[in-house]
């Protein structure tokens, strides 16, 4: 991994410091059925030439029924299988539920992602726990799906245990020649004090991943950390203390670097050199990325994050209520303008075998 120094803002660099198939296939035991899932979702389907947009839809498991209200069919899975149907996406991903009711209603050819686990909503109160196992790899290879997902809470009082979880489901899928995906998002009472989408946790995030043994982690936009004492005071020594973080590791403090001057003003450098910070944190692993700081224009910010993303090295963006959740003629006009961007032709990942090579 380059120092801190060496983090850049360059497209051209950092798409060349990015693993593809055929460097990941190399490197490590990656299986022709994984392979074969994984080139149709980055090459065949979506953007391609490595690239992914992927299309979720697990609102009503996770976030409850208010996305019902955004527009008239807003939260049917029908229609954001008719907005995945009609757009050019990488992946489909549904919760188990919704991919065993409307299987047939996807098209043939559209890969789909099913996610095993699910967190309901029961209010703030009720400290985060690991999510729940809601179906096995066999039920969800059953269902039709090309690929597995479920959500990693690093940093809850379950989270030994949740990897055990984690690490049976891995290995389950890989023996059915399916990728992982991994939702990796901090949760407790650490990353809640610190910034659970601070950059130090959404890094620890992705480099778990590549820990456990996933294929592609999906990671939050960095958000700068608004309670900076306490983010300093685990990653530094303040008043002679060293915080838990910097007494593990001193170098640890140089993320402090990359935390911007003023949190309502990130230069778009900065914002790329934190995502490619995170997008070094897993050399081997494909990095997907959510989300992005909230704006006055959401639109417009969705497609400058885009670019940032991009710019870092990272494979591309899963977004999902921002798409489904306006009328679908929105949602696909919208995605072709994110789509646009992947195919530009500094984010192209090159395959140099040529039996990997694709005319796209």
């Amino acid at each position: 991994m380059p120092t801190l120094q060496d983090l850049s803002s360059d497209a051209q660099t950092n798409v060349a410091r990015r693993p593809t198939l055929e460097t990941i296939a190399r490197d490590g035991n990656l299986g022709r059925a994984r392979m074969a899932e994984l080139y149709s979702m980055f090459y065949t389907h979506g953007p391609g030439h490595g690239t992914m947009l992927s299309l979720p839809f697990d609102q009503l498991v996770e976030h409850g029924v208010g996305h019902l209200l955004k527009w008239e069919r807003s939260g049917d899975p029908r229609a954001v299988i008719e907005l995945g149907n009609r757009g050019d996406f990488s992946l489909l991903a549904l919760s188990i539920g919704q991919a065993e009711k409307y299987q047939n209603l996807i098209r043939p050819d559209l890969p789909l992602l099913i996610k095993v686990d699910g967190h309901f909503m029961v209010g703030k109160e009720v400290p985060y726990a690991r999510h729940s196992a809601m179906a096995t790899v066999e039920r969800a290879v059953a269902a039709g799906a090309n690929a597995v997902g479920f959500t990693f809470y690093l940093g809850g009082e379950e989270t030994q245990a949740d990897v055990e979880r984690l690490a049976e489901v891995t290995e389950i899928a890989h023996e059915f020649g399916k990728p992982v995906f991994m939702w990796a998002y901090a949760r407790g009472p650490l990353p809640q004090a610190m910034g659970a989408d601070s950059l130090f946790w959404c890094a620890q995030g992705v480099s778990a991943g590549e820990s456990i043994g996933v294929d592609v982690v999906k990671q939050k936009f960095p958000t700068p950390v608004k309670d900076q004492a306490a983010y300093k005071k685990n990653l530094s020594r303040l008043d002679g203390e060293k915080g838990y973080f910097y007494g593990k590791m001193e170098e640890v403090e140089q993320l402090l670097e990359l935390e911007p001057a003023d949190p309502k003003d990130v230069p778009y450098d900065l914002h790329v050199k934190r995502l490619n910070f995170m997008a070094e944190a897993a050399p081997n692993t494909l990095k997907i990325i959510s989300g992005g700081p909230k704006s006055k224009d959401p639109e417009k910010d969705l497609i400058e994050t885009t670019r940032a993303v991009m710019d870092s090295g990272n494979e591309g963006r899963i977004v999902g209520r921002n798409l489904w959740g306006r009328p679908i003629e929105e949602g696909l006009a919208l995605a072709r303008q994110i789509g646009a961007i992947m195919t530009g032709k500094a984010y192209r990942r090159k395959l140099k075998e040529a039996r990997f090579k694709t005319g796209r």
